[in-house]
């Protein structure tokens, strides 16, 4: 019997996510799920080729970066390949060539960093939910400038190598199963594909693994008994591809918890069968030469096109008027950091906020099917997801941090306050400012500090707030988020957080700039409470006072902080250090400090367990009243000092 080549692609992909949900797993469980897979691989010695998103990526860097101990093992033995993609996993179609070019290298600088990889080695490209497009996508991931050279092949399902609306036979006739070709399993050159090679993923093996009892297992090797046939015909090298979510085979994520036991027997029977040869998928496509050439129409898997109801290219969902307010919302985001960005703005903080960007295309309009794991209870079909919603709706930082980055390349040395609605929220936020600090409060959601930059370096920092981490369902921007509990901010009142504060600047610009911010919460047991805000010129602490109810006996606050986001986001907690001692505390993270100082320790004091909490990127201080009447100072700096 003949042999043939078998390629298993698995694609691991979640948003930046943590643990602690009530709606879905956390990190830490997928991970585990994963860790299962990959030890089978091992075990069984069958190679494996894998793409992990590059929100992934950075989740798995901060909450459990043991686990690239195991990707390294299967490196070193030589079991893995790593298929590149955007970092964001935005549906690239849509997109601006500037901003998908951003979206590729991210990722490829993320495999680089962490795993050891030369871009140059990876050549094999998955597109996001395997939408495809020629002439949107072609260009740009050929691009010579990306850290790999460009990328020379690209995943696509099998079904994409028949016409949508003409030929014989057609698209259609293909998804009815009444096409019985090895044409299908033939890499091919991609017509006006600037020399992309497209290489077929098998609905067939898509739909039949893992084999979910033993009859499904012989239908499997039958299957490649019939490819083997077809291979000693001649005609150039086939390959049959196996590629999906790796939740699937994990079993988690909505997928059936057979899914490990049920692949563990594919993985034995190939152990058992060598003349079904797993490879690796770049050294693969690199040595095979192609013979055929043939247009690629846009097009992606069948479930998404037809039965999610999504169309061929995605359009019914991305410009589906209930998606018009997010896809505005984004546009809105991205028109004012590149407005900004040409005005003249600071570089670190400007790739920021295109980092930024870049996470909020994550599974654009992503719309819940009428069937299977990717719905939910809760979820109305045919309407875009509660996540897609909350994703897209946050990209409204991004213009936050562009106005940081404007402000350092063109501050004074004066203190400044002001009311201004810089998110597009349809409030007004609290700014203040001088050349050290750019600080932003939001009145509506718990009189808290949402942002706060560094700018006495070379370049600006993000020392408070974390606002890529994943938000779950919530689509308000700047809110506390309880479930998990994420995105503190700083100055929040314990029980609080959610109270509406009044705002009135008490000092505009010069020396000093202040600003008093008065809880006006119907109802709520902090009413009347006031934090009075004053920062001077030169200065980089901002003063907040705070004056208590008298019947306000037991109170408390936390400070949230993330020095230099950026570097966190990418290289996880790896540098980041507590510091401090009985009126200061802090973190500090690549020369970037951030924290909180007692004015008067008869006043307040620090309390909290011995391990600090933790939420997305970034650790808490906890600040307990001991009178009504009671000051701290939050400051940031950046210096290798703490």
């Amino acid at each position: 019997m003949d042999s043939i080549d078998f390629a298993i692609v698995h694609h691991a992909n979640q948003f930046l996510i943590t643990n602690g949900y009530q709606n879905r797993e956390g990190l830490d469980d997928v991970i585990a799920s994963y860790h299962k897979i990959l030890k089978l691989h091992r075990v069984y010695n069958i190679p494996l080729n894998i793409h992990l998103s590059g929100t992934l990526l950075e989740a798995i860097l901060w909450h459990s970066p043991d686990f690239f101990d195991d990707i390294r093992a299967l490196r070193e033995e030589g079991l893995i390949d790593f298929v590149g993609s955007s970092y964001g996993q935005n549906l690239m179609r849509f997109f601006r060539y500037h901003h998908n070019f951003r979206q590729l290298n991210e990722e490829l600088r993320l495999y680089r960093e962490h795993m050891g990889i030369d871009p140059k080695e990876v050549k094999v490209f998955w597109s996001p939910e395997r939408l495809w497009d020629t002439d949107k996508l072609a260009h740009v991931l050929t691009d010579k400038r990306l850290l790999n050279n460009g990328h020379k092949f690209i995943l696509v399902d099998d079904r994409l190598f028949y016409p949508e609306n003409h030929g014989m036979p057609s698209r259609d006739e293909f998804d009815q199963g009444r096409v019985h070709s090895s044409a299908s399993f033939y890499p091919c050159r991609i017509d006006q594909g600037k020399g992309l090679v497209a290489l077929p993923i098998s609905s067939y093996l898509r739909y039949h693994i893992p084999p979910a009892d033993a009859g499904a297992l012989e239908q499997l090797a039958e299957f490649f008994r019939w490819l083997a046939g077809q291979n000693s015909q001649g005609g150039g090298k086939l390959i049959a591809i196996y590629g999906d979510d790796m939740e699937k085979t994990v079993g988690c994520c909505g997928w059936s918890d057979k899914g490990p036991e049920q692949y563990e027997t594919l993985l034995k029977w190939l152990a058992g069968n060598p003349w079904v040869r797993p490879v690796r998928l770049n050294g693969w496509a690199s040595s095979h030469c192609t013979k055929c050439q043939r247009p690629i129409e846009v097009g992606s898997y069948f479930e998404l096109c037809d039965d999610f109801g999504a169309g061929e290219g995605y359009d019914r969902w991305y410009f589906d008027p209930k998606w018009d307010r997010y896809r505005n919302y984004f546009a809105w985001s991205e028109g004012r950091v590149v407005d900004l960005g040409l005005l003249g703005a600071d570089s670190a903080l400007l790739e920021m906020a295109w980092k930024h960007l870049l996470v909020s295309g994550w599974e654009t309009a992503w719309h819940t099917p009428t069937y299977g794991v990717h719905g939910g209870e809760g979820f109305a079909i045919d309407e875009p997801t509660p996540w897609s919603k909350a994703i897209a709706s946050h990209s409204r930082h991004a213009a936050v941090i562009a106005e940081a980055a404007y402000w350092m390349k063109h501050r004074e040395a004066i203190a400044c306050a002001y009311l201004y609605d810089i998110d597009n929220d349809g409030h007004q936020e609290l700014i203040l400012k001088n050349e050290r600090l750019f600080a932003v409060f939001s009145p509506l959601c718990g009189g808290r500090l949402i942002y706060l930059f560094s700018l006495d370096g070379t370049h600006g920092k993000m020392a408070v707030g974390n606002p890529s981490d994943d938000w779950n369902w919530q689509e308000e921007l700047n809110h506390y988020m309880k479930k998990p509990p994420n995105h503190p901010g700083a100055l929040a009142d314990s029980g609080y957080v959610d109270d509406r504060y009044e705002a009135t600047v008490t000092g505009c610009r010069g020396d000093e700039a202040g600003a008093l911010l008065v809880n006006q919460q119907e109802g709520s047991q902090a009413g009347g409470l006031e934090k009075s805000i004053r920062l001077a010129r030169g200065e980089n602490e901002i003063e907040v006072t705070y004056h208590l109810p008298a019947h306000l006996t037991d109170f408390s606050i936390e400070c949230g902080f993330s020095p230099d986001y950026l570097h966190l986001l990418r290289n996880g907690r790896c540098a980041i250090k507590e510091f401090g001692d009985g009126t200061r505390r802090g973190y500090a993270n690549n020369g970037t400090s951030v924290w909180v100082r007692l004015a008067d320790p008869a006043t307040a004091e620090f309390y909290g367990d011995e391990k600090p909490r933790e939420f997305g990127h970034g650790y808490a201080v906890r600040v307990r009243a001991l009178n009504t009447h009671f000051a701290i100072r939050l400051g940031t700096k950046q210096t290798e000092e703490t």
